[in-house]
C-alpha cells in the first residue's frame, strides 16, 4: 500500500519518510512524505492558501502510481486538517490521524475571549475554507485512526475531540498516555497502532 505523509507546520518531509518506513513492521508500503510550499525544496511562498491545492496534487500523482492499491493519509497536527481536506475531496482514501487541530475554532475558543473577538474573528476567517477540519470531517466517510495525545500542550485535548465527534466515518480512537504534542509514537502505543492497522487496511483490499 501507499502512505501519503503530511507533517506538522514547519516541519520537513525529507527528515522523516526513510526513519518512517521502519516502523510500518512486515507491510510492504511505499511512503510520500510532501513539503508544504516555501518548505524543504518545495517552491514557495509559504501561504496556508497554497497548501490545499499543492496535498491535491500530490495525492493525484501518488494515485496515479498506486493504481488499484491502498492509500493512507498520515496527517499529524496541521498535517490532520490537510489529510482531512483531501480525504473531503477523494473519498477513496483511508486515514490517520495524529492529534488534529480545528484551527478556525481554536482561534475563536481560545483567543477569542480577551479581545471580544475583534481580533480572533478577522483572523479566523482568513483559514482557508477548505482547511475546516470540522466541515470536511463531517464530509469523510472513510475509515480513520485517531492517535491523542492526552497532554498535548499545543492542541489541548478538546480540540482534539472536537475533530473526532464531527467525524462521519468509522474511527478507531487510540489514546496516548502521557503523550505530548511531540512525543514520537513508540511502545505501546505503535503496537496499538500496528493492531487498528488490520482493519485500517485489511489484506483482502489488496490486489
Amino acid at each position: 500500500m501507499y502512505v501519503l505523509r503530511f507533517y506538522g507546520n514547519a516541519d520537513r518531509a525529507d527528515r522523516w519518510v526513510a526513519a518512517e518506513a521502519e516502523e510500518w513492521n512486515d507491510r510492504a508500503v511505499e511512503i510520500w512524505g510532501m513539503n508544504y510550499p516555501g518548505f524543504g525544496g518545495s517552491t514557495g511562498p509559504a501561504r496556508l492558501s497554497r497548501i490545499g491545492p499543492a496535498a491535491l496534487a500530490a495525492f493525484d500523482e501518488i494515485k496515479r502510481q498506486a493504481a488499484d492499491r491502498p492509500i493512507v493519509l498520515f496527517g499529524t497536527s496541521l498535517g490532520a486538517t490537510v489529510a482531512l481536506h483531501v480525504a473531503a475531496q477523494r473519498p477513496e482514501t483511508r486515514l490517520i490521524l495524529h492529534n488534529p487541530p480545528p484551527v478556525r475554532q481554536i482561534i475563536l475558543r481560545q483567543f477569542g475571549w480577551w479581545n471580544l473577538w475583534l481580533l480572533a474573528g478577522p483572523v479566523a476567517l482568513q483559514i482557508p475554507r477548505e482547511l475546516d477540519s470540522i466541515a470536511n470531517g463531517k464530509a469523510i466517510h472513510a475509515p480513520a485512526i485517531f492517535l491523542l495525545a492526552e497532554k498535548d500542550e499545543i492542541v489541548a485535548p478538546r480540540y482534539h475531540r472536537l475533530v473526532v465527534d464531527a467525524y462521519a466515518g468509522q474511527k478507531r480512537v487510540i489514546s496516548l498516555p502521557g503523550a505530548y504534542h511531540n512525543t514520537p509514537i513508540e511502545g505501546a502505543a505503535l503496537a496499538d497502532l500496528h493492531d487498528a492497522l488490520d482493519w485500517l487496511t485489511p489484506k483482502k483490499d489488496y490486489p
